[in-house]
């Protein structure tokens, strides 16, 4: 038999508790906010991940992704719209849509789950480790690192342990790899379908592609009452660059 997670098993014995003293509760995640953000051009962000203990209800954070191949190349920071717009219109469309959920100020309440999904954005892994284990209620520190050189892969360092950045393995048969490198295949129009590059935005008619991944950090807990999942506001990461395959 399977052991139940022991943060889930509180946030069920909480909830009845919660649940016989009669007690109507909120349940609330806080952003990761905007200033605890760094970038540095196309290739590197730093996150000081705040800690979320005082929420019972809170399980780990996690980073929602998605590849677009551009025309376009540019190693500078990807910040403004004008800037999205000449990576790719998927980008800038995507950025749009999703910014009501990301603004501090808004009170639009958007199940972030379906709205990522519904943008074809995935969850993030790594090379030999649980993402969510990595990114604990309790905080930490993540550095994001986009090499230019062809040939190497993209990592992240958490806390001091690096690990490769691995694309989502809800993927049935991504193509060239599970590696965020740019290649012919990543950029083929004919393979970015739901069987093989279902993460990749793809334009035709273009001679020399490039490709970029934008990213998004969540909170995630567990509504205890339902026990459904909950999400607070996404906070945008960056823009990145992938480097090329060779």
């Amino acid at each position: 038999m399977n052991k139940m997670q022991p943060n889930i098993l509180i946030v069920i014995l909480l909830a009845a508790f919660i649940l016989s003293c009669g007690i109507e509760e909120n349940y609330f995640l806080p952003q990761v906010p905007e200033a605890y953000i760094s970038r540095e051009l196309n290739s590197d962000a730093m996150l000081i991940i705040p800690s979320i203990d005082q929420y019972y209800y809170a399980l780990n954070y996690t980073i929602f992704y998605k590849i677009y191949i551009s025309g376009h190349s540019t190693s500078g920071a990807i910040q403004s719209a004008e800037e999205r717009r000449s990576i790719s219109q998927d980008i800038a469309t995507d950025y749009d849509v999703i910014f009501p959920s990301t603004d501090p100020t808004s009170t639009t309440t958007t199940a972030i789950n379906t709205l990522f999904k519904n943008r074809n954005f995935f969850e993030l892994e790594l090379d030999g480790a649980d993402i969510r284990e990595l990114l604990p209620t309790s905080g930490s520190t993540m550095r994001l690192h986009f090499p230019s050189v062809p040939g190497y892969l993209p990592v992240a360092n958490i806390n001091g342990r690096e690990f490769s950045l691995r694309r989502s393995s809800e993927l049935i048969s991504p193509e060239p790899d599970m590696f965020f490198r740019n290649s012919t295949e990543l950029s083929d129009i004919t393979k970015a379908n739901s069987n093989i590059n279902a993460d990749v935005a793809v334009r035709s008619g273009i001679a020399i592609p490039y490709a970029y991944v934008s990213m998004y950090i969540v909170a995630i807990g567990l509504n205890p009452v339902g026990f459904t999942q909950i999400y607070s506001k996404p906070t945008h990461i960056s823009i990145f660059r992938l480097p090329d395959i060779n």
